[in-house]
């Protein structure tokens, strides 16, 4: 047991025992620098019987190179990748260098390193042990807090190590202040006030203080050869705040007789930062050969003493330097590898020494990397560059390409940065710091983007370059901040690379752009293409190029083609997919007129083009116009292999009323995405595949998806998109009677949506809140909402939404005796469900009609036609109003059988108020209500139901983990769950069941 440590070695040792039992595990342990983070994570490696361990940590030489921290914690189970998914072997080679690189998402890698951890704890459970945590490379920090997200029941425990932040130490990581080592500061992994890289931000944290006084004099006496005065002790224990390495180390600076309390002690004992002043006061007791070597070391802290002792013998030191270190205690050497005594150590040699000293070590070490790491080298050269310098500048850039092919985008945002850093001419540095801010970007970095962005717009006026920053500024203000912003920025960066005033045109010729996503443009899926770099592209234009532009305006000059049609029409396509989310007409209508008034290009007149205009013509209120385009969007896109087109087909067929194919193209565009591994792009389509499920009844289904899509929205930091599947689950929250869920959901949503002018998210919830208030009896309240959302302004609400809740409004309007209301909504619906030419929405306008005019003949023809929706909850809304009707009128027999049907489907919806409304309804006729049926889904979590859903259709364990992200430990975990909720005992039970009972387990039936 470590000294004052009781209780955090209890807490370790209860997470080891619960490892043994197959329940996964996450700690991150913090503190200063000496505190004995290392020490516990010892106790845990000590303590792990019967466990296999595994460690890695950070390191400071290598927090630039993407996955050198991942590499060193699963080098030695690198035998099992066989076992995983072949894609997720691939990429995981080719994230650590030993394969070719591989096409697909930046967390397909952490999807791999979690199917390779459950895979090697499938043998015995697994202790990961991650040291220096503040000094993870990006990659790393990235791959494994998606990993500690996801640990459920593979009985893997994760322990992390990190130090809080201390101003003033030189780092690669962004943690220290300008030294002559990184003229500024490149950042690595984002901090979040302290030394936790911002992935880690979050999870279980353990806070280690200082120790008691107790416990630290019982360390003092353990550890102390010399007998101490109690006076010394205790002025020991105040000084350092009962900091174990500081009581260790302190000792050490005095004199036996001032140990012994014979002697006066220093006015002033070195406590914080000036223990690593203890340190290199003992540095600086060796002779200069071996103080050189010291920092030849704290340089290159990699570990690899041959390669120190290489550069030793660059600068002529003699052999014995080493020796002289070694014997002082500073450092020790085991198998080929140096290690510092204490990270203090490293960082007390480096920033006491001189810049011309840091300079010499810094080329020493790049000259012996020459022909063996030329990253390493390349940060080397970096260090010791005093000001431009287009050759380290150069192979810099090189350095990022390799980390990009990596899927490094960190690391590779670093090195273009520090490439431009040390550029001279404007034009190729700004061309750099677009390029940095692109890899940020795909990083999941947008603060550093828009920073870097800012940085080169100041540099350039070349038309290409700057369109290529508005693209990327504009795709982060559409993910991240706000969409009327974004449409600004994409239009501008269009108009740069448009032929003059492309706005004339008209839009009725229909022309469109290339077929990206509805959902916004989404880099992080392009890791096939480096920096600078197009799809195909030969490598690129040499740094010293200038642009093209006339003047400073980054518009053409007359008669210069500065043209790029492709990408100009990609930005419009985005720019009217915002436009459309905030309902702003005249934006819409402006892209769609640009779009049209592009030349042909080999992305033109494709289904982005006609959705957009489509789109446009529906906010127009011309329905039977949007109809027809939006049909001819989808035939154009629904037969593409890319998830982004399909979502668009789907949306296509979603806002035309075709149910069957938008959720048949929306589950095809997810399977797809999750075949390749596309994390960062599911969310995206996701949002409205589960707000479909949603409007057609499916609400365990809706609600699974959604889950899942807030999950990987907030891991991906999509916030807006993250707002709508919030928006989603408060509406199911209201359907099923959660008031607390619901209220909070949509709480979230709001605002966030209201704040970014996020018009569809902001109706759903506003939606969400009325039916809470319709379900529970409060018709007051769900008319005054319902009226607003009718009358909200664009970005506070949404047409199709506004559309889609008319029938609600038609109801409580009825209730509050306002026809007036009540015929304006019906028109509404009226005039869009008549080009819609669906079922539903056909029968939406009968149930609304016999509502308004009281006839039972409309109520009929919406039952009849609702026979053929298949929106079991519209269904028995339906049913629900017509037997109500009916009670009213005395026709008691008539109106049960309708009330039994619609409480029968309420129930087996779990859409608890609406059940209680039909038995009210049925005891008003007299019948006694009967209990519920208690044989269905509703009590499975939305997991259990998605993997229940995957099982009846087939999947296996592992199959179900590669689609969900998770791993075969936690599928069975959740199946067995199941099981016991149904009563089941196989995987043929289940499938029995949900054909005898189909739709069961999307909770529509």
């Amino acid at each position: 047991m470590l000294h004052g440590r009781e209780r955090e070695c209890a807490l370790i040792a209860r997470l080891l025992d619960g490892a043994r039992e197959r329940r996964s595990a996450v700690l991150v342990v913090r503190g200063e620098a000496g505190i004995g983070k290392s020490a516990l994570l010892g106790y845990a490696a000590a303590r792990a019987d019967g466990m296999r361990v595994l460690r890695g940590g950070g390191v400071e030489s290598e927090s630039e190179l993407p996955y050198a921290a991942a590499h060193q914690l699963l080098r030695p189970v690198a035998e099992r990748l066989a076992a995983i998914p072949a894609g997720q072997a691939a990429a995981l080679r080719a994230a650590f260098g030993l394969g070719e690189p591989v096409e697909g998402d930046r967390f397909l890698v952490s999807v791999a390193v979690l199917s390779l951890l459950s895979e090697v704890a499938e043998e015995r459970p697994l202790l990961c042990l991650v040291d220096d945590a503040h000094w993870l490379d990006g990659a790393s920090a990235d791959a494994l807090a998606f990993v500690a997200r996801r640990l459920e029941a593979e009985g893997v425990v994760l322990l992390f190590a990190a130090r809080d932040e201390e101003p003033g130490i030189p780092s690669r990581t962004g943690t220290g202040p300008p030294t002559a080592r990184a003229p500024h500061p490149p950042a690595g992994p984002p901090l979040v006030g302290t030394g936790v890289p911002r992935p880690l931000a979050g999870l279980p944290e353990l806070r280690l203080g200082g120790l008691d006084a107790g416990a630290a004099q019982a360390l003092l006496a353990e550890r102390t050869s010399v007998s101490l005065a109690p006076e010394v002790a205790a002025l020991l224990v105040t000084s350092t705040a009962g900091n174990p390495l500081g009581l260790l180390e302190l000792p050490g600076s005095l004199s036996t007789e001032q140990l012994a309390g014979t002697r006066p002690l220093p006015e002033r004992l070195p406590v914080g930062e000036v223990v690593e002043q203890v340190f290199l006061a003992r540095v600086r007791r060796l002779g200069a050969p071996a103080q050189t070597l010291l920092l030849i070391a704290a340089a290159e802290d990699s570990g690899d003493v041959g390669l120190v002792l290489r550069a030793a013998r660059t600068l002529d030191l003699p052999p014995d330097a080493l020796d002289e270190a070694e014997h002082a205690g500073l450092v020790r050497v085991d198998g080929g590898t140096l290690t510092f005594r204490h990270p203090l150590v490293r960082s007390a040699v480096y920033r006491g020494a001189t810049f011309l000293q840091r300079q010499a070590v810094e080329q020493a070490l790049a000259a012996v990397l020459a022909d063996e790491d030329a990253d390493r080298r390349a940060w080397h050269l970096a260090a010791a560059a005093t000001g431009p310098d287009e050759t380290v500048a150069g192979e810099l850039e090189a350095s990022a390409e390799r980390a990009t092919r990596r899927g490094g985008h960190a690391s590779a945002a670093s090195a273009l940065h520090r490439a431009a850093d040390l550029t001279g001419h404007p034009e190729p540095r700004a061309r750099r710091l677009t390029l940095a801010a692109e890899t940020a970007w795909l990083a999941g970095q947008p603060d550093r983007a828009r920073t870097l962005l800012d940085e080169a717009a100041t540099r350039t006026a070349e038309p290409r370059l700057r369109a290529r920053g508005e693209h990327v500024r504009g795709a982060i203000e559409g993910l991240c901040g706000r969409p009327d912003l974004a449409y600004a920025m994409l239009v501008a960066g269009a108009e740069l690379v448009s032929p003059p005033n492309p706005a004339a045109a008209t839009p009725a010729s229909g022309a469109g752009g290339p077929a990206d996503s509805p959902m916004g443009h989404d880099p992080s899926t392009r890791t096939d293409v480096a920096p600078g770099r197009e799809p195909g592209e030969a490598p690129g234009p040499d740094p010293g190029e200038a642009g093209g532009a006339a003047g400073g305006s980054g518009r053409p000059a007359p008669g210069e083609a500065v043209l790029e049609p492709g990408q100009a029409a990609r930005m419009l396509i985005e720019a009217g997919r915002l436009a459309f989310t905030a309902a702003d007409l005249p934006r819409l209508a402006e892209a769609g007129r640009r779009l049209a008034g592009l030349p042909p290009a080999e992305e033109a007149v494709t289904a982005g083009g006609k959705l957009m205009i489509g789109l446009a013509a529906l906010l127009e209120g011309d329905a039977e116009r949007a109809a027809t385009l939006l049909r001819e969007g989808r035939a154009l896109a629904q037969d593409s292999a890319d998830p982004q087109s399909l979502t668009m087909a789907a949306g296509a067929a979603m806002f035309v009323g075709e149910d069957a194919t938008a959720l048949d193209l929306f589950t095809t565009a997810a399977v797809r995405a999750r075949t390749a591994g596309a994390v960062s792009a599911l969310p995206l389509v996701l949002a409205p595949h589960g707000a479909l499920q949603m409007w057609t009844g499916r609400f365990a289904a809706a609600r699974a998806t959604a889950t899942e899509g807030l999950r990987l929205a907030l891991d991906t930091r999509q916030d807006n998109i993250a707002a709508h599947h919030r928006a989603v689950l408060a509406w199911i929250a209201a359907v099923q009677g959660r008031a607390e869920e619901c209220r909070t959901e949509a709480d979230a949503a709001l605002s966030r949506a209201i704040g970014q002018r996020l018009g569809p998210p902001a109706g759903i919830a506003a939606w969400a809140l009325a039916l809470l208030d319709l379900g529970e009896g409060r018709t007051g309240e769900a008319f005054d909402r319902l009226t607003a959302l009718a009358d909200a302004a664009p970005g506070e609400g949404h047409p199709i939404v506004k559309i889609f809740a008319a029938a609600d409004l038609v109801e409580v309007a009825v209730r509050a005796d306002r026809p007036d209301r009540a015929a304006t909504a019906l028109d509404l619906l009226r005039r869009w469900a008549g080009p819609a030419r669906s079922a539903w929405a056909d029968a939406l306008v009968s149930r609304c009609r016999g509502l308004v005019e009281n006839a039972d003949e409309h109520f009929t023809e919406a039952l009849s036609l609702h026979a053929q929706a298949g929106r079991p909850f519209d269904t028995a809304r339906t049913a629900l109003l017509f037997g109500e009707a009916l009670r009213r009128r005395r026709r008691r027999a008539e109106s049960r059988r309708h009330l039994r049907a619609a409480r029968e489907i309420f129930e087996r919806l779990d859409a608890a108020p609406w059940a209680a409304l039909a038995r009210v309804e049925l005891q008003a006729t007299g019948e006694t209500a009967r209990k519920r049926d208690p044989s269905t889904s509703a009590d499975l979590t939305p997991q259990e139901s998605q993997i229940a859903r995957m099982v009846s259709e087939g999947g296996t364990n592992r199959e179900i983990a590669a689609h969900l992200f998770l791993s075969p430990r936690t599928v069975d975990y959740h199946l067995h769950k199941v099981f016991v909720k149904l009563g089941l005992s196989s995987r043929a039970e289940l499938v029995r069941l949900s054909l005898e009972r189909p739709g069961l387990l999307d909770g529509e039936h």
